[in-house]
């Protein structure tokens, strides 16, 4: 035991460690990451690995003397079980500093050979260590967000896909159809790369239907918008409430414009990016 202390205690004030792999601070969150959570972690780690914990050593206020009197600081050993994105090779046995609000008798709230997801970097010149990449970044495992992480990755090998970013709206208009009840709306889309334009079509005793074309002319390439796609994830995040004051002098555009937002649904984002 004597050793293993004085391991966390050397480990504790390298300054490679510190510097680069800062604690985290996990915030209970009983129902789960949202996909877009997920989403988010898998596109910002370099490393995500499911692992299964070893060992569970607190660190005492001697130790990690900046923890907050409401949480606990430790360093958690894992045997790594499957290396779902890695940049190189990792050994078999990872470490890391975790850190969060304590269990009932004032330990870490995590137990031995508990089954975990973890986003995270490698600490430079430390191949075993690791730091977590954002306070949300140690994960119950469960086969659906592996399944989830994995589909993100597949869909994120297009770079457009990717990064892309919604940055504002350029231009749009609304035209009525012949028959009573018909109309169309399109919305152009700016994303800092190529542009989306989004069409709100309206047909009697129907759904307002959304449908979203890439580039500038709209045909009939035009496909609907699935959720939990990262198409998806940088609409129903990324565009804004209201229009601009030029388009929302027209009540037509306005009335469309919230069937878009209602359509996509809530983004689901938790945690702070």
């Amino acid at each position: 035991m004597n050793i293993l202390f004085q391991r966390c205690h050397m480990l504790l004030l390298a300054p490679l460690l510190l510097a680069a792999a800062p604690p985290q601070s996990i915030p209970p969150t009983p129902a789960g990451p949202s996909w877009t959570d997920l989403a988010d972690l898998t596109l910002s780690s370099p490393v995500i690995l499911r692992a299964t914990v070893t060992d569970v050593t607190r660190l005492g206020r001697k130790q990690a003397p900046d923890v907050p009197q409401d949480q606990v600081r430790a360093l958690l050993q894992a045997d790594v079980q499957a290396v779902i994105a890695a940049p190189a090779v990792l050994p078999a046995r990872i470490e890391w500093l975790w850190q969060a609000a304590p269990d009932p008798r004032g330990r870490p709230a995590i137990a031995r050979n508990s089954s975990v997801l973890i986003f995270a970097a490698p600490v430079p010149g430390r191949a075993e260590q690791l730091r977590l990449v954002a306070p949300n970044a140690q994960l119950p495992w469960t086969p659906e967000s592996d399944a989830a992480i994995r589909a993100v990755l597949a869909e994120a090998r297009d770079p457009a896909v990717a990064g892309l970013r919604v940055t504002g709206i350029s231009d749009a208009f609304h035209a009525a159809g012949t028959v009573n009840g018909e109309s169309e709306s399109q919305f152009f889309i700016t994303t800092g790369a190529a542009p989306l334009t989004l069409v709100l079509l309206r047909r009697a005793g129907a759904q307002p239907a959304l449908r979203v074309a890439t580039g500038e002319l709209v045909d009939d390439s035009a496909a609907p918008v699935r959720p939990r796609t990262l198409l998806w994830r940088a609409l129903a995040c990324g565009l804004p409430t209201s229009l601009p004051a030029r388009l929302a002098s027209e009540p037509a555009l306005v009335a469309d414009w919230s069937a878009i937002r209602d359509s996509l649904g809530p983004c689901g984002r938790t945690s702070v990016r």
